[in-house]
């Protein structure tokens, strides 16, 4: 598999996300992700969508995946703060 996204469609709130999203390292720069994502919104606004949303790894470490997304239109919204438990000793 080169790319894939499931897209969730919430027909109360009239709202599409994307999650995952993901492309093969090898298959990269090639605008499949981007395809992908162009063609799920056309789908979700014809099921009645009128925003979208997509998880992104919003860390340093993925510009490339922030700057598609801000290129397909994508704003920031929020960021997630990772929670971590130590292992509790048995």
């Amino acid at each position: 598999m080169a790319s894939s996204t499931i897209m969730w469609l919430d027909e109360e709130n009239n709202a599409a996300e994307f999650e995952p999203v993901g492309t093969h390292p090898h298959y990269r720069r090639r605008g499949l992700t981007r395809a992908m994502l162009l063609h799920g919104m056309h789908r979700a606004r014809a099921a009645g969508a009128t925003h979208a949303t997509v998880a992104c790894l919003g860390t340093p470490g993925h510009p490339r995946a922030r700057e598609l997304y801000y290129g397909l239109g994508f704003r920031e919204l929020s960021r997630d703060a990772p929670l971590v438990k130590a292992a509790i000793a048995g």
